[in-house]
């Protein structure tokens, strides 16, 4: 249980284990649910960014006090896994997943991507925790359902799930620092990539990077989006070696 004499936005001692395998036995408040509270904290992380969520920021947001969360959520450690968990479970296909195992991964890879660009705080939670809630378990689950029709070792099937998953989150990663490093002001944002084409066009022309070169002449918003393209390859590789008549 917390120490009430805390902060109450400073809830970040660790309880022990995962969140959702303790007992809660504390009373709640009727006016509040776990559900609602990781809502509202989502809702703050898409607005304002990870740092802005708070024990004492979701109270405010849902016009309670924030002693009153602790019933529901013990630490804000406990809040993040739980939020990146509620999002986790948005993502899982169910039914919708396609028989055909590439048409599974690239469902799979393409709603992970969509979900991670709409919510890219959520990059920062995989990288530094270890999510083993429910629903991404389930997340995990499918991927390896979707791998099943290969009859490959379990071994095997990892390995293929991991290499798709790690383009998808890599991809998400590189294009949501573009998207933070360019200004939300349209015309700051002309002014921010003009800037920077001029940088890239005097690099390239210098001559000191002969193979990038020809990339950084284009300018920085025509790079292009490679995420399908690198997705293709992947499956390509996979399909030679173990569908090839699949």
């Amino acid at each position: 249980m917390p120490d009430m004499t805390r902060p109450a936005d400073e809830g970040t001692q660790r309880d022990a284990g995962p969140v959702w395998a303790r007992n809660d036995r504390r009373p709640r408040r009727r006016t509040l649910t776990r559900e609602s509270i990781v809502s509202a904290a989502v809702d703050i992380a898409d607005r304002d960014g990870l740092d802005a969520v708070s024990i004492r920021s979701v109270a405010a947001f849902l016009e309670v006090r924030p002693m009153s969360l602790y019933a529901h959520v013990s630490s804000k450690d406990d809040l993040l896994d739980l939020m990146f968990d509620q999002l986790a479970g948005e993502s899982v296909l169910g039914d919708q997943l396609p028989k055909h195992w590439r048409e599974a991964l690239e469902a799979i890879a393409r709603r992970t991507r969509d979900q991670g660009l709409a919510h890219p705080w959520t990059i920062e939670l995989l990288v530094d925790r270890m999510q083993l809630g429910p629903n991404t378990l389930r997340v995990l689950d499918e991927w390896m359902r979707a791998v099943a029709p290969l009859a490959v070792s379990a071994e095997e099937a990892w390995s293929i799930v991991t290499a798709v998953n790690d383009h998808t989150v890599g991809y998400v990663t590189r294009v949501s620092a573009q998207r933070r490093a360019v200004p939300s002001d349209p015309a700051a944002a002309g002014e921010w990539t003009s800037t920077v084409n001029r940088y890239l066009t005097e690099r390239a022309d210098s001559g000191d990077y002969p193979y990038v070169g020809p990339l950084l002449r284009h300018g920085f918003a025509a790079q292009p989006d490679n995420f399908e393209a690198g997705l293709a390859f992947l499956l390509d590789s996979v399909e030679e070696k173990h569908a090839p008549h699949a």
